[in-house]
């Protein structure tokens, strides 16, 4: 119960700074699945979310911007679901500071895995290098709750998995193109080139840093291998500000909210609800991608 209260305030904090509309904050606080992963099973995905949030709100505030990076090591250090939020974070990071200060912060990442990683590597460091990341992973189809019609064949082959990650790369790339500089009305060589002049801007809003952080968190689970229950406590705080932020018409925040919920509520995962899933999912993508170019929410 801690954690998930430490959670929201930290949420609310964050949405309060970014100026989310009030209206859709009831929505941070009624999900029954969410209240299942936090309060009745405490899986590590909440504590590693709790780092990951205290990260962004440090990012948008420029007196605790500089703790940003241990914090989000931190979350990586629980599980390694948080570095989808890295390249979010290299970008406010590079807007923020320049190159120095991305440079400095990754640095930050590397060495603090190393320190907390040191332990377990003296005691077992074939078990720990072989394992801690595994990114090759191969995930039990009887648990996936977004490609469950697909079919069992496809969703364990390396071709998938390839085209997965190639599409999480392009998003990201798009998002870096286009629609991360529109927040601050600029061009990405624009960016690029302040940060190799060191004319960094110090005052990037904290509306900015929330739906870079969100949007580089969402595009990794929207081409995820596999989402397991517990994996919903990844980006279900993170909803409302993106729902708000695709500009979808106001009837239809609760109602894409709605899909996603009742999909994630649905156990065993069907055809049905993983394609409602994928449908919402694309729906919120689609509207981050032609949001108009400011960062205000409100």
């Amino acid at each position: 119960m801690g954690i998930y209260l430490a959670t929201q305030a930290l949420v609310l904090m964050i949405y309060r700074r970014a100026r989310v509309p009030p209206l859709v904050l009831p929505l941070l606080v009624v999900s029954k699945r969410l209240h299942s992963i936090f309060v009745l099973r405490l899986f590590n995905d909440p504590v590693a979310m709790l780092f990951a949030y205290a990260a962004v709100l440090s990012m948008t505030r420029t007196s605790t911007r500089r703790w940003s990076g241990l914090l989000l090591s931190l979350g990586i250090a629980v599980k390694m679901n948080v570095q989808l939020l890295l390249p979010g974070a290299a970008f406010v990071w590079w807007r923020t500071g320049g190159l120095r200060t991305t440079v400095v912060q990754l640095v930050v990442v590397a060495l603090s895995q190393v320190v907390i990683a040191a332990p377990f590597v003296y005691a077992f460091p074939h078990e720990y290098v072989a394992r801690a990341f595994e990114y090759t992973r191969q995930f039990n189809f009887v648990w996936t709750v977004n490609w469950r019609f697909i079919g069992d064949r496809v969703f364990a082959s390396h071709e998938w998995a390839l085209i997965l990650a190639a599409a999480h790369i392009a998003l990201l790339v798009a998002l870096a193109v286009v629609v991360w500089p529109r927040l601050s009305h600029s061009t990405l060589p624009t960016i690029v080139r302040q940060g190799f002049t060191r004319r960094a801007h110090s005052d990037v809003s904290a509306t900015e840093v929330a739906v870079v952080m969100f949007s580089a968190n969402f595009v990794g689970i929207v081409c995820a291998r596999s989402l397991h229950y517990q994996f919903y406590a990844w980006y279900a705080h993170m909803l409302p500000l993106l729902l708000v932020h695709a500009r979808l018409p106001l009837v239809a925040v609760p109602v894409v909210w709605l899909v996603i919920e009742c999909a994630w509520n649905v156990f065993p995962s069907t055809h049905t609800s993983s394609l409602a899933l994928l449908a919402a999912h694309i729906v919120i993508l689609v509207g981050i991608f032609r949001a108009p170019t400011h960062a205000k929410l409100s």
